[in-house]
């Protein structure tokens, strides 16, 4: 039934995130800018493709893979698998309230990290 007694919250004493939860908010920027950076040193690695300025000026155009960038990339990729694999652990040890959540971009970042490495280390 209905009661006349004010609802007694619990007294809220966080004042604002703790270190874990800032870093946290902030290695999910970095993550998606490195998947960003990625997919550009993936994208600039290719053989180009000729296109009609290229044919009207007579461009020199590079025929083969950069391996360079392609390397730089794996480093990259390890980076960031590492880097989502801290991440993933203290956003799953830092599960402590209702409203933390899991991240989802750790674990879409750790499989395509760690599907990336295979998929170079196989060529």
């Amino acid at each position: 039934m209905y009661s006349n007694e004010p609802i007694k919250y619990i007294k809220d004493r966080r004042k604002k995130p703790d270190i874990v939860c800032m870093y946290l908010e902030i290695t999910v920027v970095i993550v998606w800018l490195g998947f960003f950076v990625l997919l550009s040193l993936w994208h600039f690695a290719q053989p180009q493709k000729e296109t009609f300025l290229d044919r009207l000026l007579d461009a020199e155009l590079r025929k083969v893979t950069d391996f360079t960038l392609l390397d730089m990339a794996f480093y990259l990729l390890v980076f960031l698998s590492i880097f989502s694999l801290i991440s993933l652990i203290l956003n799953s040890i830092r599960l402590k309230r209702r409203t933390d959540r899991l991240r989802i971009t750790f674990i879409i970042s750790l499989f395509f990290s760690l599907a990336g490495i295979i998929f170079y280390l196989s060529i």
